[in-house]
């Protein structure tokens, strides 16, 4: 009942519509037929007509039945109300076109492949579009003139002709197509009503289960909205959390700030101090070296002007005469130089300590401070000026000089 294997085994094109008044157009359309009865694997029942029939004849019965045997598959034929003189072109048609090519299609796996390729390659095989423009089903035409039929000593002298076959050929009832009729009739009046009942149950099992989903939609639509509420109250507490930590986070860093500001301004202010010392030292260490570059010139002044007197001094009086150096020495002179003088005894002084003074209480100490009368200071000395401090001359100091 495959249109693809039904295509590539005939080595034609078929169309197969595989259920109960389905139609059946096969080798290109030269047979036309249709299903009356199907039993999966077992049994076709169908009525055929081919090109060959007269017009206004009814088309002809057949019955296909299949039956497991050892190493394969029994298939049995029977064509009956064919009309007359159609018997045998029947026959080579359906040994020519079904039942060597089958047995030789089905037994063999590469013949299986070579037919199909075979048939694809010459467009046999049904396409997507070819189900969109199948012929639609067709009823058996019975005309109300009946044709002559071929009558049994026809067909006995055919089989006589033929040669003569061990097997047992089954006999089958005829099919009455009303019965048949009349039977699927009921057939599917009993499975509309078993579908209406089986969608009556469906729907109330289904209505039954979405009332039971829509609960269970209702508590977790609750169950959500609750988590919903409890998750933006701890988002709400945590941005809160956050505001409240960035508000402190500034005003650290706001106080760092004005801590490092005040910081900077110490630092400057200490270094401006720094600078403002060491100008002021630099300054005093100027007047200092002018200072003494000053001193330095006018006690050289000095010295030349003395230097100056003492030679005028010295040009004015007159130059004593020298004595004459003799290199040998009086006695006495080497006498005293001879001897050489003896050390003098120091004698020891010893001092009395003394004796310690009795001081009074602390009372009695402050009534005698009370009592003494303070003495008065001198009156400072005036000083001159400056001017006259460094013209005074320095007054010569002799330095004493002790020989032991």
């Amino acid at each position: 009942m495959d249109e693809r294997h039904h295509s590539a085994f005939t080595g034609a094109r078929a169309t197969v519509d595989p259920w109960v008044g389905g139609r059946v157009v096969a080798d290109d359309g030269f047979i036309d037929a249709t299903h009356v009865y199907l039993v999966t694997g077992s049994r076709i029942a169908m009525t055929w007509r081919t090109r060959d029939f007269p017009k206004g004849a009814n088309d002809s019965q057949v019955d296909i039945s299949f039956s497991p045997i050892a190493g394969g598959t029994k298939v049995e034929v029977t064509h009956s109300k064919i009309p007359a003189g159609l018997g045998k072109a029947c026959e080579k048609l359906w040994k020519s076109l079904y039942l060597s090519p089958m047995a030789k299609y089905f037994a063999e796996p590469d013949a299986m492949r070579a037919a199909y390729k075979a048939a694809k390659k010459a467009g046999h095989l049904p396409l997507s579009g070819i189900k969109a423009s199948r012929p639609g089903p067709r009823r058996p035409f019975v005309p109300t003139p009946q044709l002559p039929v071929e009558e049994p000593g026809e067909d006995e002298e055919d089989d006589e002709e033929r040669p003569k076959k061990t097997r047992k050929r089954v006999e089958t009832k005829p099919i009455d197509l009303r019965e048949l009729a009349q039977a699927q009739a009921e057939a599917r009046k009993q499975a509309a009503r078993k579908k209406a009942e089986a969608k009556k149950k469906a729907d109330a099992a289904r209505k039954k289960a979405e009332a039971i989903q829509r609960k269970l939609e209702a508590k977790k639509k609750a169950e959500a909205l609750k988590l919903k509420k409890a998750e933006a109250r701890r988002v709400a507490a945590e941005k809160k959390r956050i505001a409240a930590e960035r508000k402190k986070a500034a005003a650290e860093k706001k106080a760092a700030l004005a801590r490092k500001k005040a910081e900077a301004k110490a630092k400057a202010d200490a270094i401006k101090r720094k600078k403002a010392e060491a100008k002021r030292k630099a300054d005093a260490k100027k007047k200092a070296a002018a200072k003494k570059k000053l001193a330095a010139k006018k006690k050289l002044a000095a010295k030349k002007k003395l230097a100056a007197k003492k030679k005028a001094a010295a040009k004015k009086r007159p130059t004593p005469k020298r004595r004459p150096v003799t290199k040998k020495r009086s006695a006495t002179k080497k006498r005293r130089s001879s001897k050489k003088a003896a050390p003098k005894k120091r004698r020891k002084v010893t001092r009395k300590r003394a004796a310690p003074k009795k001081r009074g209480s602390a009372k009695k100490k402050a009534a005698s401070k009370k009592r003494a009368t303070p003495k008065k200071r001198a009156a400072p000395k005036k000083r001159g000026t400056a001017k006259k401090r460094r013209k005074a001359p320095a007054k010569k100091t002799k330095r004493r000089t002790s020989r032991r």
